[in-house]
């Protein structure tokens, strides 16, 4: 039989339920859905790209600053000119005498010689030794050609009168004088070169002053020779002399102009090597072992005289040269090299000298070049017409700029024109 159906149970009390049933909230609940943050990244790249284009621009203005220039070369005007005359140069100078200098510069040679003369040669060894005095207070005097005596017997003399100092009291203690004098053997040759010893006095002998009156070698004794040896003659001396002057004289031009001053030019036939002083290892007179060589060292000087260009060429090529033709300022001559140039009365101490000058002179205009990038700094300029106006001494001109676009910076600052980033180069024709 099936099981009887349960009757559905009644709750007690519903009235209560009713009772404790809640009212709405007047507030809104809290979401727990993730919230939206497009908006953000939005500006997040728009912020990044903000900053990229300003660092971008940054850098850009920064290498523009720091590789940006211009090259320039200028070609100045020139003309040729034939020139026969004299001209006259003073230390002084005037209205119209060309003022000149002259120049010298430490120039020292050296070098090894073999001496090749033989002869008997004898020498006498030499020394220091330190003189003591334990004989009193009182100072010990020794008269020149006094005997300092070894334990070997070998006498040395003192070659003028010496005074040794008496002795003296330090820290309670009496501390004998003492003197460093230079002794020469009493004769001459290889067995009076001794090492380090003791000297006594033979003139004391038999006196308290033997044993209180001494020396003792501060160096050997050396250079004790007799015998056929070669030597420092003054003949061999003078042959490596010349041998060094003529080894000069190769270079002795390009050593002076290597060392003009700016705007300077060298006088053809000035340059001369001066000797000033001679020294010989071993000195002049001594002996030398066989086959063994000499150093010479002389002191000289590279001299000539030199004069400033465009003073020179101005001078020279008055009444020759229009110089409005070359732009109306100072001019020079390009192959003064080449001309035909005669000194007379030059000597390196003379105050006044002639300039004798034949040839073809080819002439340019001078153009400063530190005058040329100060008023390309203060001027704008914008292309090579600009330069050809402003510098009427340069016939051609030709301006580029590193990078191409840095010319479209002109007048800003950036403009490398202006910052002086200007390489300029003169190119004669």
């Amino acid at each position: 039989m099936p099981a009887p159906e349960k009757e559905p149970v009644q709750k007690k009390y519903p009235e209560k339920e009713q009772a404790f049933t809640y009212a709405k909230s007047p507030f809104k609940p809290i979401s727990t859905k993730p919230k939206d943050k497009s908006w953000f990244k939005k500006w997040r790249v728009i912020g990044t790209v903000l900053f990229l284009a300003v660092f971008s621009v940054t850098a850009v203005t920064l290498i523009t600053f720091r590789s940006s220039g211009v090259e320039l070369i200028l070609t100045p005007k020139s003309t040729m000119s034939a020139v026969n005359k004299s001209v006259v140069l003073s230390r002084a100078g005037s209205a119209n005498v060309v003022e000149f200098s002259t120049l010298a510069l430490p120039y020292p040679m050296s070098g090894s010689f073999a001496s090749g003369e033989k002869k008997s040669t004898e020498s006498k060894a030499q020394g220091t030794v330190v003189i003591f005095n334990k004989t009193s207070k009182d100072p010990q005097v020794l008269i020149a050609s006094t005997r300092l005596e070894s334990p070997e017997g070998k006498i040395y003399r003192i070659p003028s009168m010496v005074t040794i100092p008496g002795t003296k009291v330090e820290n309670g203690k009496t501390v004998p004088g003492s003197k460093e004098v230079d002794v020469v053997a009493d004769k001459a040759g290889a067995e009076y070169n001794i090492g380090l010893t003791d000297f006594t006095i033979p003139g004391f002998k038999g006196s308290p002053k033997f044993e209180t009156v001494f020396a003792r070698s501060k160096t050997e004794m050396t250079g004790g020779y007799v015998g056929n040896s070669q030597i420092v003659t003054k003949n061999a001396v003078d042959i490596a002399v010349a041998e060094l002057v003529v080894e000069a004289n190769k270079n002795l031009k390009n050593i002076i102009l290597k060392k003009l001053p700016e705007g300077s030019m060298f006088l053809p036939g000035s340059e001369e090597f001066a000797v000033l002083g001679v020294e010989t290892n071993p000195k002049m007179g001594a002996p030398i072992a066989d086959g063994q060589k000499f150093e010479v060292k002389v002191n000289a000087e590279a001299r000539g005289a030199i004069v400033k260009e465009t003073d020179f060429a101005k001078t020279l090529l008055k009444s020759d040269i229009d110089p409005a033709a070359l732009g109306g300022g100072e001019m020079r001559i390009k192959n003064i090299n080449e001309l035909e140039i005669k000194l007379s009365g030059y000597k390196f101490d003379v105050a006044s000298l002639r300039l004798d000058v034949k040839g073809n002179a080819d002439v340019e205009a001078a153009v400063d070049i530190d005058e040329v990038k100060n008023k390309l700094m203060n001027n704008r300029i914008g292309n090579s017409g600009d330069i050809l106006s402003l510098f009427p001494a340069v016939s051609r001109a030709d301006l580029t700029y590193h990078p191409f676009w840095a010319g479209s910076l002109s007048g800003s600052f950036l403009d490398p024109m202006s910052l002086g980033h200007i390489d300029i180069q003169i190119i004669s024709r």
